[in-house]
């Protein structure tokens, strides 16, 4: 049913004024009817469809639209009316039947049950060739539905009608031809209230009436709006290949005016970092020694294993003690020297009072006469023993430089013994203090040699 209204409806496009478009999503929903018919509008499922279907197979599908067999042939009324029927076994007719028609107005009647409803099936199905009582009732073969149920058979019914010379003629089903000239009776019940209705509900009321529910509701299916949601109808993405081409075309003008400049510029400032890296080295050189190669670990490798590795423990040695430990030998190193510098002056009085010790040591033993010339003590002219002792106190500044001579030693010796221990602590440590240590063991071989 809905195949044979939609091919009527191919023939109203097939004036000029109808699109090549048009005609094609016409014959694309021909092509895939069966599989169109059982989606509807709910989630836009149909136009979904007929929107993939178009992307697949738009550049195949004619644009003509194609003459079916009943539309070559011409359409006219073989019979002018009906005589007779023949009906059994069929629906409720176990046995056959003849009904004679062969008169201005045939009435039916009879009690529930005695075939009027069979009978109007009889007629339908003599003229149309289906029953749209099976269709509404999903009978996949009409047979199931129109064989009698006593005898289990069904026999097509057999309609014989008058031609225009008032010859009989037998007459074969054709739902084209006369399609219109049917109305079964159950269709009639709500049509006396039509004027009562809405006109979205007279349509409906009409199509039913002449059987065209399901191509209504087939209709009715297809939505008026194709936007961008289904399917690109404005060029959309031909508009961004557009935008995207004049973005490569100033790219590749970039690639030819201002990127080889550019080059040259990095090119020189490669050369330039270069050389502060070192004179007479290359780039690429300078690169490789940082990052490094398959075959040598890069200088940047190698400090992050530097910062990697366990930090020395804390040695409690801060730059002031240390300071504080260095200016002290320091002022005692440059002390001891100027002392030393003096008692070096002085060497011929620091003899003397070595002499006069050695008398004042000789007096215990010879208290009455000279130590040198064993003159009695009574005739000398001057006494040796007292002579020395007042020496001797006249000389005691010298002893006292030497006493701080040997305390500076000692105190030089106890800072050189405490500088031991920290300097290896020290040296331990990354070169952060290299000052520092190198002026450690400056004053380090200063003081050995002492």
């Amino acid at each position: 049913m809905i195949r044979s209204e939609y091919l009527g409806f191919l023939k109203t496009l097939t004036g000029e004024d109808v699109s090549a478009d048009v005609r094609k999503i016409a014959n694309l929903v021909l092509n895939y009817l069966d599989t169109l018919i059982p989606l509807s509008t709910s989630q836009g499922q149909r136009i979904k469809k007929i929107a993939s279907l178009s992307k697949a197979n738009w550049g195949t599908i004619s644009a003509d639209i194609q003459s079916t067999p009943q539309q070559a042939t011409a359409q006219t009324c073989p019979f002018m009316q009906l005589k007779s029927i023949s009906v059994g076994p069929f629906r409720g007719f176990a046995k056959q039947e003849n009904f004679d028609l062969a008169s201005q107005l045939v009435l039916i009647y009879g009690p529930n049950g005695t075939g009027k409803s069979s009978f109007c099936e009889a007629l339908e199905f003599g003229l149309l060739g289906n029953v749209a009582e099976a269709e509404n009732k999903r009978f996949r073969n009409q047979q199931d539905y129109l064989i009698n149920a006593h005898t289990s058979s069904f026999k097509p019914p057999a309609l014989v009608g008058l031609d225009s010379q008032g010859e009989e003629i037998e007459i074969s089903a054709n739902e084209a031809l006369y399609r219109f000239c049917f109305v079964e009776k159950n269709r009639i019940d709500s049509f006396s209230r039509i004027a009562a209705l809405a006109p979205a509900k007279q349509t409906e009321l009409i199509s039913t009436l002449f059987g065209l529910d399901a191509f209504t509701e087939f209709v009715r299916n297809f939505t008026d709006m194709m936007d961008t949601r289904y399917i690109d109808l404005e060029g959309v993405k031909a508009i961004e290949l557009a935008k995207k081409r004049g973005v490569l075309a100033g790219y590749q003008q970039q690639l030819t005016t201002t990127i080889p400049e550019e080059i040259q510029n990095i090119e020189k400032e490669e050369k330039e970092l270069a050389k502060e890296y070192r004179e007479d080295c290359a780039f690429s050189d300078m690169v490789a020694e940082i990052n490094g190669t398959a075959d040598k670990i890069g200088l940047t490798k190698q400090l992050e294993d530097e910062l990697q590795k366990q930090l020395p423990q804390k040695s409690n040695v801060t730059a002031a003690n240390l300071e504080e430990l260095t200016q002290s030998i320091e002022t005692n190193v440059n002390e001891l020297e100027a002392k030393q510098d003096e008692l070096s002056k002085a060497s011929q009085d620091v003899s003397f009072k070595q002499l006069y010790e050695a008398v004042t040591r000789v007096q215990e033993s010879s208290t009455d006469q000279c130590p040198a010339c064993q003159t009695p003590l009574t005739q000398v002219k001057i006494n040796p023993f007292v002579y020395a002792e007042a020496e001797l106190k006249k000389l005691e500044y010298f002893g006292q430089l030497q006493e701080t001579e040997e305390t500076l030693l000692d105190d030089i010796a106890t800072s050189l013994n405490k500088l031991s221990v920290i300097v290896p602590r020290i040296m331990s440590w990354p070169p952060v203090n290299s000052m520092i240590t190198v002026n450690i063991a400056i004053h380090l071989c200063r003081h050995v040699e002492l």
